[in-house]
């Protein structure tokens, strides 16, 4: 997970996760998740949950301070290379839920994913890559 440092926003001292800017551009301002951190599936058996935060603020894409809550909405990206070496972001939607689980005592925060409508790529509903977009 990135790194987490005490931070003053609106008038107050809390934690902020610094995570990362997107090294590519991307078609909307997202938060970055390390699809790596993949840690549940939700009670409807399908529905995948992924760390996402030891703190309450993080940093979108564009720089933005972000506090989150129970509930929020999210978009999220993560760097990725296509076939021939060139980058090609994974993209996704989720929600923002507390961590309930016992195992990852040091994560506040979780993210669980949301289906896509449209721009998915081999059936994955999920997850799909920037160059869907274009």
């Amino acid at each position: 997970m990135a790194q987490t440092y005490p931070y003053w926003y609106k008038g107050k001292l809390r934690i902020k996760q610094e995570k990362c800017k997107a090294i590519m551009p991307l078609d909307k301002a997202r938060i970055w998740l390390d699809f790596n951190e993949f840690c549940a599936i939700d009670k409807d058996g399908e529905t995948p949950i992924y760390l996402f935060s030891q703190a309450d603020i993080v940093n979108d894409s564009e720089g933005n301070d972000l506090e989150l809550y129970d509930g929020m909405e999210v978009s999220v990206f993560d760097d990725d290379l296509d076939s021939s070496n060139k980058p090609d972001a994974l993209l996704a939607d989720g929600v923002i839920m507390k961590n309930f689980l016992e195992q990852y005592p040091m994560v506040k925060w979780l993210i669980k994913l949301t289906k896509n409508k449209i721009h998915h790529r081999n059936g994955e509903q999920y997850v799909y890559w920037m160059s869907d977009l274009q």
